[in-house]
Parts: structure tokens; sequence; C-alpha cells
């Protein structure tokens, strides 16, 4: 499908290797790359700031319906990065709705009542008539085994008949084309376990033009081409992970740690969930959490707040609150001992490897960045020093410090895969070893000042641009309640010691709190059996 807004699918391991394609590991490099930074003058005193643990003049306010916004002013150049943030994600779905926040991602780009359509006062018929059709074909589809093959076939058709009628109103791709015209770059959204944010870069004197679209958008969705796009999501699940060794990997190995909490699910839901999901199950969706009491948006570049602020009192204030879906999130018992799954797939053997911990703000949670920095951050770390190029017993070998969402406690992951002739076991028995070092030995002060710094840099150059601004900012507001946490974290970086990571790895890095998951590579059927 071809789209503008790429979906970050967080469904990997947090920004990770192309090991996981559906966790938020999957966007990755094995190593850092070392590049230049260039910065202009108030770019620098910003970083400046930081390394002094100055705070930016972030202007903060929240709406009368009770949206948050914080505003930036930075005049590095004449544009301005928005980001709208919504606290709702694949944690925040229904049994049997799986797959329904990501689902919405995609729907929203479809337009309103005035974008993307011909003429809405004759569309909406046409939309009810998809919508009446779709729901008579998924009451046969659900009787199951029982369902009439002849009738679906032809609810079928007549479905097909429908949307095809819809399309005389539908005006393609206006949302997209229009912020092209107007300078637009970036335009973008990512849904995760925890949040939704959608995102784009404008002219600073295109900052009303975003303010009308966006509040029109939130507002007044049309989802239409719904179960069209519902195929294409499909379609989507079929690629990344029932055909994906990685992404049934990884469906095998947080389906095993998480016994009951909605982290078991993937963010792209269930085949049988999606098969099911209706145009209704994603209003009901749209009016459960996308509510403005449940936002927040953040402007960073050439704006004046008073003036931007009187905007969105202007545009979005008129989005009425309303209140949130009252859901209880099953909580995850202790894991009682070691959990162990096995996969097989025509692929070379892979293995993962998952522990429980805390979610952020707990002070441990910072403490297995540093874990994860000293096992798999570049071509010094442990695993790579000792298991890729010491032993040769890993071609790969890496770890993520979040492996699952952040709102809830989640998983300290490692991942891999054996170089030949040396088997998964080999591999996993390598790690389990330097796991074993992690309790028993120090880590060095020279490794610990390494990692500090290291850490330290990355988060500052994680600020550098007004995108990635506006992206922190808006992230640490919705997860963590707090914009400022970033600058918290690097005071923490300071404070944490090397006891600290014996602790943590004595406390948490257990047999009994571990899970792990094997991709063996399939068996070609003896002569003479069925494959």
């Amino acid at each position: 499908m071809k789209r503008m807004m790429t979906t970050l699918l967080l469904s990997g391991f947090l920004m990770g290797v192309s090991l996981c394609p559906n966790s938020s590991l999957a966007q990755k490099n094995d190593f850092p790359r070392k590049e230049a930074l260039f910065l202009n003058a108030e770019d620098t005193v910003l970083l400046h700031d930081f390394a002094k643990q100055n705070l930016p003049p972030v202007v903060e306010a929240t709406l009368k319906n009770g949206m948050r916004v914080l505003l930036l002013e930075k005049h590095s150049s004449p544009t301005i990065s928005f980001h709208i943030m919504f606290r709702v994600g694949s944690v925040d779905e229904s049994l049997g709705k799986t797959g329904l926040a990501h689902m919405f991602e995609h729907m929203i780009f479809k337009g309103t009542k005035s974008i993307n359509s011909k003429n809405y006062d004759r569309e909406k018929p046409a939309l009810d008539a998809v919508e009446k059709a779709a729901q008579e074909l998924l009451r046969e589809q659900a009787k199951g085994s029982q369902a009439n093959p002849q009738k679906l076939a032809s609810l079928k058709k007549n479905l097909e008949r429908q949307e095809a009628a819809a399309d005389r109103w539908i005006a393609h791709d206006e949302y997209e084309k229009f912020y092209e015209e107007q300078g637009g770059a970036n335009l973008n959204a990512y849904t995760g376990e925890d949040r939704t944010a959608y995102l784009v870069s404008l002219p600073s004197n295109r900052l009303e033009t975003w303010m009308r679209l966006e509040s029109d958008r939130f507002k007044n969705p049309v989802l239409r081409e719904f179960y069209r796009e519902r195929n294409v999501v499909m379609e989507e699940r079929r690629m990344r992970t029932d055909s994906n060794p990685q992404g049934k990997l990884w469906e095998a190995l947080i389906t095993t740690a998480f016994q009951v909490h909605p982290y078991r699910n993937d963010i792209i839901g269930w085949m049988g969930d999606l098969e099911n999901m209706s145009l209704t199950d994603a209003e009901n969706f749209f009016r459960d959490f996308y509510a403005p009491n449940n936002a927040v948006a953040v402007l960073v570049g050439d704006l004046n707040p008073q003036k931007t602020l009187a905007l969105f009192k202007k545009h979005f204030e008129t989005i009425p609150a309303r209140p949130l879906k009252t859901h209880y999130i099953t909580e995850e018992p202790p894991q009682e001992g070691e959990k162990r799954v096995s996969i097989e797939f025509e692929a070379e053997p892979q293995i993962m490897m998952a522990f429980h911990k805390p979610n952020l703000p707990h002070p441990d949670d910072t403490v297995f960045q540093f874990i994860k920095a000293l096992l798999s951050d570049g071509r010094t770390s442990r695993l790579y020093k000792n298991l890729v190029e010491g032993k040769k017993i890993a071609l790969s070998a890496s770890a993520d410090s979040s492996g699952v969402g952040e709102r809830y406690p989640n998983l300290f992951v490692v991942y891999g895969a054996p170089r030949h002739p040396h088997t998964a076991s080999d591999w996993e028995k390598g790690v389990l070893g330097e796991l074993e070092k992690l309790k028993k030995e120090l880590p060095t002060t020279r490794e610990m000042d390494k990692i500090r710094n290291q850490l330290t840099t990355e988060l500052v150059t994680s600020l550098e641009s007004n995108d990635q601004m506006a992206r922190k900012l808006a992230y640490y507001q919705t997860i963590a309640g707090n914009w400022r946490y970033p600058w918290e974290l690097q005071k923490r970086f300071g404070e944490i010691s090397a006891q600290d990571i014996q602790r943590v790895a004595q406390t948490y890095l257990l047999d009994h709190n571990r899970t792990t998951a094997v991709l063996v590579p399939q068996k070609a059927p003896a002569e003479g059996e069925k494959p």
C-alpha cells in the first residue's frame, strides 16, 4: 500500500534491529553509527542547557476540554514540528478486538466530512449502505463452520457493490495532497502498545492551516474505505508476522511471557479479530479513547507561544471533552518458573530471551538501560566482544531494555542467532554466562563511565531537531506524565553505580523469571510424507 505515513508499529522492540519486525527492536542498527552532528547556535544553547540540566522554556497549558498543550519556541528555521499523541494503544483494546488501535491510526487519514469527500451529503447514505452490507456478512461469517458458503459469497459480492457505489463520492488522498501543497514534510503516524501519535512538519506561516486540518479530523473523522483498509492490514500481518520468522518468534515470546496482560497481543492484532473487525468497532474505539482530555499536542519551532495558544483555543477547544472508557488492565501475576517455547520455521535458528522488569519511572528501569548498553551497545559491548568476536558462537547478540510497552511492567529482552556450526543451545549458554557475570562481578569504573557518557550523549542528540524534541516531549508527557523526564533521567545516569547493576541483575535476571523462545529450522518431510 502506498502511504505517506509509514506506520511505525513499535510492534518490534524499541527502535531495534530487523530481527523483530513486529517489536520495538525493528528499526535499530546493531551498532550506533558515528555521524557528524551539525547544530546551529540556538540548538547548541539548548543542548548545553541540557548538559547543565537546565529545562527548555516549554510553555504548558491545559485547554478547557482537558487537552494538554506544550509549546517550545525555537527560531532556528522557519518551520514548526507538530505532534499529537493520544494515550491509547494496543494495551487498551478489549478481548476479541485486538488491532483496533493500529487500524484506527490507518483510518484517521481517510478524511472528514469536508476532506476526501466530493459531496458528503450524498456520500453518507452510501457509506451507511456499505456498513449494513458488512454487518450482514459479519453475522453470517460468525457462524463459523455452520455458515452457508453460497450466502457468504453473495454477501461478499454485495459488500463489493456497495463499496463501488460509495467510491464515486470519494476524493482520494486529498488530505495528503493538501499537506504536500502547503510544504508539509514527514507526515506520519505510529501506534504502540501504550500510545498513538500523529505528526508533520510545516512552514511556520502554515500554523493555522494545521490547526484547522487537525482539529477537523479529530472532531469529524469519516472512516471511509474501512473494509478495504482492513484487508490491507490483514496482508500487513501476513507479511510481518505470519510469513516472517522474526515476527513469528516475537509473537511466540510475548504470548508465552505474558499469561494474561494485554502486552501479550501484538499491535497489529490477531488475524481472527481482524477478520471480524467492523467500522462500528472502530467508531466505538474513537468515542472511547480519542477525546481531547486524553491527548497532548506538542509544537516545537518558529512560533509565538501566546498567539499559538490563542489558535489552540479557537480551533481545539471546540472539541468537547468526553468521559474516557473505564477499563481494567489485568495485572500479570509473578512468573514462578522458566517458560520455554519453540516454533518451527523455514529459516536459520534464532533465539529470544525475556525477563520481566518494572516500567518507568521505577528506578530499576533506568538501571536496565545501563545493563542493555553494557551488554550490547557497540563493538566493545560484552555480548559482541565475547560471543560474536571472541568465542565466535553467535552471529548476533543484542539486548533491549524496553522490549514491549512502558506504561506497565514489561520485558528486558536478549535476542540473536548462533553462528554455524554452533547451536541455539550454545548461544543460550553463552548469553546466560554473560548474565551470570553481571550478578557476580561488578562492572569496572571504565565501563560505567563509558556507558554513562554514551547514554547521556544519546539522550542529548535525541533532542537535536524540532521533530525529535516534539516526539520526546509528547512521549514522556503521555507515558510518564512529565515532559521533564529526560532531564531527570540524565540526573539518574549520574547516580547509578556498579552495585546497582549487580543488584538489579540478581533481582530480575533469574531462571524462574525467564521466558525463552527458540526458532528451530523446519524439518524437511521424509520421503513419502506429505509436506
